[in-house]
Parts: C-alpha cells; structure tokens; sequence
C-alpha cells in the first residue's frame, strides 16, 4: 500500500480547507412563556427549544406545534417534582430551521376532550428564516 507524501497531504488539505472556511455550526437557542407574541430571525440549520409551562394532571397539554420552515425534532413532557395532581410541570418542543422563509409558529394550550372550547392560551412566535451566509477569516480586519 502506497503511503501519502507530504505533497500529497498538502494538496489534500488545501483542497478541503476552503470548505472549512464556509461551514459554521447552526446556534442553538431555548425560548420560554416569556418569549411569546416575538419576532425571531433564524438561519437555516438553527435550532430552537421552547419549554412551556403545563399541567398535564388537570387534562391541559400544548399541542404540536403549527408551523412551516421547521422541522420538529422531538417533544417531551415532565411533570411536576411532587408528581401530585394539580402540580405543574412542562413541555418542550426541540425545532430546526430547514429552508429559508417566513412562517408563525402556533401553540395552543387546551384539552383534547373538549374540542369545541377555544384554547386556554396560545403560543405565537415569528420567524424570518435566511440561508446562513458564507463566512471566511479575514485577518487584516480589525475588531
């Protein structure tokens, strides 16, 4: 087997470093309660987490979540830490940016055995998303 030269590692690495250049990781960021009726700007590839309070021992749960441009990556319940009814606890919803746009994302809170009631609450977020720009090192800029 032939083993690589040092010119041929040089040429590899020269190659793929450019694609180094323009990859950057996608930001993570976790929304709550508080975060409702925002306008968010977001790059495809990002994720988002929204964590919202519920009671799901009185029959109350956020529904899964309207929205176009994302992706919904999972959903999970916890209870309250006494476990007692009546104990609130929350649900989370974890979402990727997938294509360029803009979209409202929708929570409602309500319970699913009485459908002809308005939700109690609703979650709205805005979101404008763009596809992430190239970034490259510029060492003769200055901070």
């Amino acid at each position: 087997m032939r083993r690589p030269t040092a010119r041929n590692r040089l040429v590899r690495l020269v190659l793929l470093s450019p694609l180094f250049l323009f990859v950057t990781p996608g930001k993570a960021l976790l929304l709550d309660d508080s975060d409702n009726n925002s306008h968010l700007c977001l790059y495809v590839g990002d994720a988002l987490t929204i964590k919202l309070a519920s009671n799901p021992t009185t029959g109350y749960s956020w529904g899964q979540p309207e929205v176009s441009h994302l992706q919904i990556i999972s959903t999970d319940s916890e209870r309250g830490s006494s476990k007692r009814v009546g104990d609130p606890g929350f649900q989370t919803f974890s979402l990727k940016a997938t294509e360029a746009g803009e979209s409202t994302l929708t929570l409602t809170y309500f319970r699913p055995s009485e459908k002809d009631k308005p939700p109690a609450q609703t979650f709205l977020l805005f979101l404008t998303i763009e596809e992430r720009p190239f970034v490259t090192k510029d060492s003769s800029a200055k901070p």
